[in-house]
């Protein structure tokens, strides 16, 4: 049977991006994003109980401050018609790793553990990654992760939908994105 499912929450909630002392209208930032699980999944991509967790990284971007910017996806399947309530697997940790060129050269690590259930058909979720830290520099561009207020950033249930949908600067109710906003 198809995949069925996909679109989910784009990571790392929103990320507020904030820049040095320079005007506003002058200031540019731009990075790329990769991210691996690790623990009991490996890669991108997280398989369990007919589930796929797979993480999409943003490629080169470069954005004025003030923008909301996407950090990549979180996109969850099932391969089935329907797969009953499952838990994700225990002590899997995900890594979102930034890339920044612009305005400065420089990396940082964003880590936490993702817990929580899927299902689909009938279609639930309380999976989780908790991100750490929440805010943080890269030279002069300073991040804060929106997350919800117990510092979680929830990942969504699969739909019925066959295609995977991209990260862009808009939500909807059937996605939840990673955003940077620069000030």
């Amino acid at each position: 049977m198809g995949v069925r499912g996909i679109a989910r929450a784009a990571l790392i909630g929103t990320t507020a991006l904030a820049l040095g002392s320079l005007p506003a209208a002058a200031q540019d930032v731009a990075f790329s994003t990769t991210g691996a699980f690790s623990g009991a999944c490996t890669g991108t991509s997280c398989a369990f109980g007919g589930f796929t967790l797979q993480f999409v990284p943003v490629g080169s971007n470069g954005f004025f401050s003030g923008s909301l910017v996407d950090l990549g996806t979180f996109n969850s399947s099932c391969s089935l018609s329907s797969c009953p309530l499952t838990n994700f697997p225990s002590g899997v940790t995900f890594t979102l790793t930034i890339n920044q060129t612009i305005p400065s050269a420089g990396t940082n690590q964003v880590l936490g553990t993702v817990s929580g259930t899927l299902a689909f058909n009938p279609t639930f979720s309380s999976l989780i990654w908790t991100p750490a830290p929440n805010a943080f520099s890269i030279g002069t561009a300073n991040y804060t992760l929106v997350v919800d207020n117990t510092g979680n950033f929830n990942i969504e249930a699969p739909t019925g939908d066959a295609t995977r949908t991209r990260a862009s600067s808009r939500r909807s109710s059937r996605r939840r994105q990673n955003r940077a906003r620069l000030p």
